[in-house]
């Protein structure tokens, strides 16, 4: 569930198109890490209306869990999630 709201996410925040298309990276780390890291070409803030919602429920489900923080970061080229994998 988390996989597919990160993804969605991605599209909804960059501008998408054949000549500038968003490269989404999925991997899982050895430590029992899911990474999802996208390059930024973000829309303007007019064109989307973003509340940071999603974002939040996934970190508060996993304080919930009592698992390790979701890790956000984003620098001028790229935004990456890491979350743990619950087994």
């Amino acid at each position: 569930m988390c996989l597919q709201l990160l993804v969605e996410n991605a599209v909804k925040h960059n501008v998408v198109s054949r000549h500038n298309p968003i490269r989404i990276v999925i991997k899982t780390t050895d430590d029992g890490y899911l990474t999802v890291e996208n390059n930024l070409n973000k829309k303007t803030r007019k064109s989307i209306e973003s509340t940071g919602i999603g974002l939040a429920n996934i970190r508060e489900k996993y304080r919930l869990l009592n698992h390790s923080d979701v890790t956000i970061t984003e620098t001028s080229e790229h935004f990456r999630v890491v979350i743990p994998l619950i087994g």
